[in-house]
C-alpha cells in the first residue's frame, strides 16, 4: 500500500499566495490606471488658460526686436511666393547688369563699360519687391533692346510687376505661352510694411560685393580669356 503524506498547513499557504498574488496584480493596475489618467507633461496645470499666453502679431516690437536687413538678394521671385512690388519712380531704376549663366549671380556694371562688354550686359529695370514674410528683392527685368524689341517673356514680367504694385500677386512662367502669368489671392492681404531705406541703401545692400567699374574686374578677365 502506498502512503501518501498530506500537510495539513498547504492549502492554507496556497490560499495566501493566491490573494498575495491577486493583490499585487489589482495594485499593478491602479498604477497603470492612475499613470494613464495623469497628465502627461510634468507639472503641467490642467486648470490654466493657454490661451492667453498666446503671442501677439507685435511680439518683436514688445521684445524690443527690430529687424536688421543686411542682404538685398537681385533675382526673379520664386512662383510660390507673393509678393508686392513698390510703387513710384524712385523705387524702380534702369541700370546696366550683368548675369552669370552658371551661378545667377547678377552684377551691376557701370555705364562707362557698356562698349567693351556689349555682348554679356544687358540693361535692366530693378524693380523692388518684397514677399509676405518680409523678404526684400529686387527683381531684374530686361529693358527693350536698341530697335526697341522686347521679348514676350521681359513684357509679360514688367506687366506683372505694374500688377504686384496694386496688390499682392503669384507670378508663375507658362511654357506654352512663353510669358509669365499672374495669380492673384483669393482672401484680403494686409499691405506689406517697407522697411525705412533708402532706394541707394537698397542697391548697396545689393551689388556692395557685385560691381563692376573696371575691365579689371575678375568676372570680365575670366569673361575676356585673361585668367
Amino acid at each position: 500500500m502506498t502512503t501518501t503524506n498530506i500537510n495539513p498547513h498547504q492549502p492554507y499557504a496556497d490560499a495566501t499566495a493566491a490573494t498575495d498574488a491577486t493583490d499585487a496584480t489589482d495594485a499593478t493596475d491602479a498604477a497603470i490606471a492612475a499613470a494613464m489618467a495623469a497628465p502627461t507633461s510634468v507639472g503641467l496645470n490642467t486648470d490654466l488658460d493657454l490661451t492667453k499666453l498666446t503671442l501677439t502679431q507685435n511680439f518683436s516690437q514688445l521684445a524690443g526686436v527690430k529687424k536688421v536687413i543686411t542682404t538685398v538678394p537681385a533675382r526673379k521671385p520664386n512662383k510660390q511666393l507673393w509678393l508686392r512690388v513698390r510703387s513710384g519712380a524712385e523705387w524702380q531704376v534702369q541700370v546696366l547688369t550683368l548675369t552669370m549663366q552658371d551661378t545667377g549671380d547678377v552684377y551691376f556694371v557701370h555705364p562707362d563699360l557698356y562698349g567693351e562688354l556689349a555682348d554679356d550686359v544687358r540693361p535692366m529695370m530693378l524693380y523692388l519687391y518684397i514677399t509676405r514674410d518680409g523678404t526684400l528683392c529686387l527683381w531684374p527685368v530686361s529693358l527693350p533692346s536698341e530697335d526697341g524689341r522686347l521679348n514676350p517673356w521681359a513684357q509679360s514680367a514688367h506687366t506683372a510687376a505694374k500688377a504686384a504694385q496694386l496688390g499682392w500677386v503669384k507670378v508663375v512662367s507658362s511654357q506654352s505661352l512663353g510669358a509669365y502669368e499672374i495669380r492673384v489671392p483669393t482672401a484680403k492681404m494686409d499691405e506689406p510694411t517697407w522697411p525705412d531705406l533708402s532706394m541707394r541703401e537698397i542697391l548697396n545692400l545689393a551689388f556692395r560685393d557685385k560691381l563692376i567699374t573696371s575691365l579689371d574686374h575678375p568676372i570680365v578677365r575670366g569673361l575676356r580669356g585673361e585668367i
